[in-house]
């Protein structure tokens, strides 16, 4: 009872932003838990090919830009294809699960010692550029309804037949706790801006999608390394103030939290928000 209540086998999953960090462990994880097949969506090639090998014929590779409609529209169409070479025919190709991971998070100037000096903190906040701004918004928050409204068809047809009931059918955001705390130590404003609207965004589209057959969550996470932080993996340097588990986050934290909302276990979720931090933002009020 309990495998079948947290089963994802024989699943179909995508992951964007998947050639790294997060999105790396999430494949790996999902495909190690009984996923049929895991797409992965990224832009750099070599990296995407390297995560293939750790489970060949299960992670499957799909290069693509998810910033932009066209490109949102390509990874489909690719995705279909490969469906139907595995020998899926076009009436039983769905998405079980969208795993919404694509992020990039650049620096946004020196932040002044003296934070009483407002000239500073002026020449600081303008140091990123329009295109900065752009960038941000078009991978971290837009993206999210761009790939979500791109997969909606074949999401819907995944939870058909009783397979919502089941957990099929959904997608998960990755947002970040800092779209609930911003720390004035070293404030990201472009970053922070960016996954509150996908927070945002996520919210709408739960809305809108769950009367379909097709559940939205996020999941806000903390402290796991990954190419878009500095986090230092030894669990002693970790400050159980700002952190009280007092450990980083893992693969296991990660799959398993997709694990749940992807699964039976999950299906009466949506429009929920998982905080994955280790109690950071508890610790921060």
């Amino acid at each position: 009872m309990l495998s079948s209540l947290f089963s994802i086998s024989n699943r179909v999953i995508l992951v964007s932003g998947g050639s790294s960090g997060i999105g790396n462990l999430a494949a790996k994880g999902l495909a190690e838990h009984g996923a049929a097949r895991v797409y992965i969506v990224g832009r750099r090639v070599t990296k995407l090919e390297e995560l293939t090998t750790t489970a060949p014929g299960v992670i499957i590779p799909i290069v693509g830009d998810v910033s932009t409609i066209e490109g949102c529209q390509k990874i489909t169409a690719s995705f279909v294809e490969k469906e139907k070479a595995a020998g899926i025919i076009d009436a039983n190709i769905c998405l079980d699960l969208l795993f919404s991971n694509a992020s990039i998070s650049a620096k946004e100037g020196v932040w002044p010692t003296d934070q009483a000096n407002p000239e500073q903190i002026s020449n600081a906040l303008l140091q990123a550029s329009d295109d900065d701004w752009s960038k941000h918004f078009a991978i971290n928050a837009s993206a999210t309804q761009l790939l979500s409204a791109s997969f909606l068809p074949y999401l819907a047809r995944a939870g058909k037949d009783g397979g919502f009931k089941e957990g099929r059918g959904c997608i998960v955001v990755n947002t970040s706790i800092s779209a609930f705390y911003i720390s004035s130590d070293a404030p990201l404003h472009i970053y922070t801006a960016s996954k509150f609207a996908a927070e945002s965004i996520a919210k709408s589209l739960a809305s809108n999608f769950t009367k379909l057959g097709v559940r939205v969550n996020t999941v806000a996470i903390g402290n796991i390394p990954s190419e878009l932080n500095s986090v230092d993996t030894s669990d002693s340097l970790v400050n159980k103030d700002k952190v009280p588990i007092g450990r980083c986050g893992s693969e296991d934290d990660i799959v398993g939290t997709l694990i749940y909302l992807a699964s039976r276990a999950g299906s009466y979720v949506s429009g929920a928000t998982i905080i994955l931090d280790g109690g950071t933002l508890v610790a921060s009020r």
